[in-house]
Formats: C-alpha cells, structure tokens, sequence
C-alpha cells in the first residue's frame, strides 16, 4: 500500500463526484475507480492526448442530435451492411419527390449554395462524413458539384437526392455523373419542366425507374413473362399485334413507324449509321434475329443480320422486311443470303 498526499482544485473534485456518490464519498476508492475506468479508455490509443482527443471532439460531436431523433422516432438506427444492401438492391429506382423534399426544405432553400452548405450542415452534425462542393468544369465552365468522402452508398445515395432537388426545384438537369473511388462529380445543365422527370436523371440514376413501376402495377404478368423468358433461354419473338396480325396473314410489316418514332424524324432523313443503332433496339426488343453487326470497308457499310432460322420461307420474309427498311429510308444495297447470315452491301459512302 502506497500512501500520497494528492492536491487538486475543486473542479477536479466536481468531476469525480459521480464515483464519490458510488463510493459513499470515500475518496481513495473513487480514485481508483477514476484511475480503473482511465486505464480502460486509453487502450487502443497511443497517447492521453489522442484519447482526449477523440471523447472529447469525436465521440461527443453529433450524440445528442442523433439520439433526439431516434428518440423522436424521426430516425432509426440500421448496420451499415444493411444500408448497403438497400441503396445497392434500389439501384436504378429513382427516389420519391416526398423524401427528397423532406430531407432537403424546398421552400428554404433556393440556390446551389444554401443546398450544399444544408447538406454539409447535416453531414456534420449526424456524422455522415460526407463533403460537397461546387466548382466549374475548366475546359467549358459546366458547373459539377462534388461529393467526396463518407460511405459509399450514402454518397450515391445523396447525389441522387441533389440531382432530383436540382431538377424539381432549380431547373438543373444532369448530364452526366463521374463516379470515383472516393468521390462523385455532378456534372450540371440547364432544364425546365414542371411535370416530367428530366432526361439526363432517368438516364443517370432512374434507368430502371419506369420498368419497376410497371412490373409494380402488374406483377402477375411480370412475373410469368420473366419466368417463360427465363426457362426458354430467351428464345422467344416479342412482337405487337398490328404486326403479329400481317405475318399471319402471310405479308411482311412495314416497321417504318417505329423507326421513325425512334429517331423523331421522317424515315428519309434517317442516316444509315442512325438506322443500324435503330435496327440494334429493334432485334433487343422484338428478339426476330439473333444480332445485327456492322462492318465498314473504306468508305462503304455492310450490315450482318443473324438469325436462327432454317425455313427457307422465313428467311425471305426477314430479308423483305429490312430491304423495306432500307429502301423507305432512301437506301440502295446488295442482299446475299449466306447459311445464318443476311447480309446487306450498301452502295453509298457512309
């Protein structure tokens, strides 16, 4: 046993109150109380100081923000894991207006600025560890907002947020996203619409947005089309009725509508390497040949179909239904037939 005089100001004493109380105001054991519960706070730190450090200006930083809202009801508290989980599985399903609006007051705020000081605010004080910023792109002045740093999927995660508030409430569309290890660039653009989701927000963060909701509102259909699908192994022909109905009636279609609906133009003013790109969505959608590639000697195009087919009758029908194609566009070509292969040989430069 080792007895010292020990002296202290009444500040000290104040702080250790807690385990005098403990103690019946026995003031060697609630040193050693003191000096037990220090012993355990500095492992896994290489200094008093760097301890210190981290009770008092990290651990204390966002506590009583954070468990006021759990408290509240306001918030939950979910692993890590599980988050990922969610953003990850909801990839390509564009968040609903309510939420983007109830994390981030449209009526509050009203520029770029106010949007990225709000988000820096509450990254602070929740703890998020996300940063954002705002910048102009050297080369021609776009405007790019930066997110850096913080969980990967929340920082996903809140430059969709900010891309839709862009878009629904300052007329900013996206027009493109540069997604880095440790950081997302938001590359910005001018757009006004009141009502439709802009483009470049489908395109980026919403490519599957439309096709869930659909499924959402027929799911019993959905699902039994994906299932055949699947089982065939995606041999199967999607096609509408108008056009199922001629091919029963032994003529061929004329698909001249959805190439134009497609490029937004009249057919004659469709180029011929537009209306390859424009073939390409029509074999992924309807599945009537296999694939169509496309090879360029000097100046000069040919267009390879292929196709699955061993009826003869059939594989004419196919050649008369792109020579239609072709030649409504304005087109001349060379059509030769070789075992799985059409192959088209256009005449003019491309």
């Amino acid at each position: 046993m080792v007895r010292k005089n020990v002296s202290m100001e009444d500040t000290y004493l104040q702080k250790l109150q807690p385990f005098l109380d403990k103690n019946n105001g026995n003031l060697s054991a609630a040193i050693r109380d003191a000096i037990e519960l220090a012993d355990s706070a500095l492992k896994g730190h290489e200094s008093v100081e760097d301890a210190l450090g981290f009770f008092i200006d990290e651990a204390t930083k966002y506590p009583a923000i954070r468990d006021s809202l759990i408290e509240s009801g306001e918030c939950i508290l979910i692993s890590q894991l599980s988050f990922r989980w969610l953003i990850e599985n909801l990839d390509g399903i564009l968040v609903a207006d309510e939420l983007v609006s109830e994390l981030f007051n449209p009526y509050r705020i009203k520029n770029v600025s106010e949007l990225l000081e709000y988000l820096n605010t509450r990254s602070r004080n929740l703890g998020w560890g996300i940063e954002a910023s705002f910048s102009k792109w050297e080369e021609d002045r776009t405007e790019v907002i930066i997110i850096e740093h913080g969980d990967p999927s929340l920082r996903s995660f809140l430059a969709e947020i900010i891309s839709i508030f862009l878009a629904r409430y300052l007329n900013l569309d996206v027009s493109f996203v540069h997604r880095k290890s440790n950081s997302i660039q938001i590359f910005l653009k001018e757009y006004i619409s009141e009502t439709n989701v802009p483009p470049g927000i489908r395109k980026n963060f919403g490519v599957l947005d439309s096709t869930f909701k659909e499924i959402k509102s027929r799911p019993d259909f959905w699902t039994s089309l994906v299932e055949r699908y699947r089982l065939q192994r995606y041999e199967r022909v999607n096609l509408n009725k108008d056009v199922f109905e001629i091919f029963l009636s032994g003529e061929v279609p004329d698909m001249t509508s959805f190439f134009e609906a497609s490029a937004g133009k009249p057919i004659r003013e469709i180029p011929l390497g537009e209306l390859y790109i424009i073939c390409k969505e029509l074999i992924l959608s309807t599945q009537i040949v296999s694939d169509i590639e496309r090879t360029i000697e000097g100046e000069k195009m040919d267009l390879k179909i292929r196709h699955k087919f061993s009826n003869e009758n059939v594989i004419l029908k196919l050649v008369e239904l792109f020579s239609k194609i072709f030649r409504e566009a304005g087109h001349m070509f060379d059509v030769r037939i070789v075992s799985n292969l059409i192959i088209f040989k256009f005449a003019e430069i491309c």
